[in-house]
């Protein structure tokens, strides 16, 4: 199962969750039903696609080696330690404390922890702690006077004076654990699983599972582009326009609750200003034209129509996706001077729909592996 290259314009028509790259703004209902009402086969003429070759690039097979470096890349989580004889702390060193952390002569949350293996050198705690062992032997306890950052995280504790109380229960050394080495033991203990060979079958169920799922996705992005590539296409004047206007109404209608702005977000969450947000999604939009007119002129030339049961499972996996509790909440994120939420939802459903229709035309092949980007 090797990496393979999806051109990321197709999010905005093959998944619910990317439904935010829509549309949002201002502008006149007259321009927004004109546009609404283009007659896409004016400026859309689609190639010949009964039949479409289309070469999918990618491996999509998971093979025994797949499994285990994928579980091999799960054990560097899970590090095994041997005891030593070795009595002296240095750095590099791994040990084995117990500590307890105190300010002001009281223990503070997220402070204390008994049999903590730290690296000494890693740099997992605040200055001083692991630099304060150094030269400690086996057995002792120390206490470490020391002072939290002033941009920690914690307002409490953001540069305050605090006591670290340090055991030395034994310095150890990590050893390297894989595929070949595991034990029944360690994966029961460490990876919630009964046996080596149950991880063995869990692991490749659930990569067979995402394999697929990314086979499809490919499978889609090729018969989109080879559509494309064929078809002659032509954007109506002001669309470009109208769908980022929509898709900024939306965003704001997700993301910006009560007295938030859609500056005061962006500069918190992006660190962006509008006019970046608006070059952005301008950008996208542009990717996302040529994607959407294809399939808008395919569901025009099939005659399709909204299947109410299959639309009715698209908003319930939106839903899901979104943490929507009703649909009335959904298609209100979705709502903007151009159409309503669930006008625009059951357009983005036909869309999907469409392509998933097409792929059942094209003859579909394999090509291997693409070159890495």
């Amino acid at each position: 199962m090797k990496n393979y290259k999806i051109k990321t314009k197709l999010v905005a028509v093959l998944t619910v969750g990317a439904l935010a790259f829509g549309a949002v703004g201002c502008g006149s209902s007259a321009q927004s039903s004109k546009l609404r009402s283009y007659d896409v086969e004016k400026y859309v003429t689609l190639a010949a696609y009964d039949g479409m070759e289309v070469a999918v690039e990618g491996d999509f097979e998971v093979s025994e080696a797949d499994i285990k470096d994928y579980i091999n890349g799960m054990l560097t989580y899970f590090p095994s330690y041997e005891d030593t004889d070795k009595e002296v702390i240095e750095e590099g060193d791994c040990v084995n404390i117990d500590y307890e952390g105190k300010k002001d002569g009281v223990a503070f949350d997220g402070g204390t922890a008994q049999g903590y293996v730290l690296e000494i050198g890693s740099h997992t705690f605040i200055d001083g702690f692991e630099e304060g062992l150094v030269g400690v032997k086996v057995g002792e306890t120390v206490d470490l006077d020391l002072t939290f950052p002033e941009n920690y995280q914690s307002e409490d504790l953001a540069g305050a004076a605090v006591v670290f109380t340090v055991k030395v229960n034994k310095i150890v050394k990590k050893t390297e654990v894989n595929f070949d080495t595991l034990t029944d033991e360690f994966v029961k203990t460490n990876l919630n699983a009964e046996t080596v060979d149950k991880l063995y079958e869990e692991t490749k169920t659930y990569m067979e599972a995402e394999c697929e799922k990314n086979r499809v996705v490919a499978e889609r992005a090729a018969a989109l582009d080879e559509l494309i590539a064929n078809s002659k296409i032509e954007v109506p004047d002001g669309l470009l326009e109208m769908k980022v206007n929509q898709y900024v109404q939306q965003f704001t209608n997700q993301n910006c609750k009560e007295d938030t702005t859609l500056a005061d977000y962006l500069t918190s969450n992006y660190n962006m200003t509008e006019e970046d947000f608006n070059t952005t999604i301008t950008k996208e939009m542009e990717q996302n034209l040529d994607d959407e007119l294809v399939l808008e002129a395919l569901v025009k030339a099939e005659g399709a129509s909204l299947d109410e049961e299959g639309f009715a499972k698209y908003v319930a996996d939106a839903m899901k996706s979104g943490n929507y509790e009703t649909e009335e909440e959904l298609y209100k994120a979705f709502d903007s001077e151009y159409e309503d939420g669930k006008t625009y939802l059951e357009h983005r459903y036909l869309l999907t729909e469409a392509l998933t229709d097409l792929l059942e035309k094209c003859n579909i092949s394999y090509t291997g592996v693409s070159e890495a980007e």
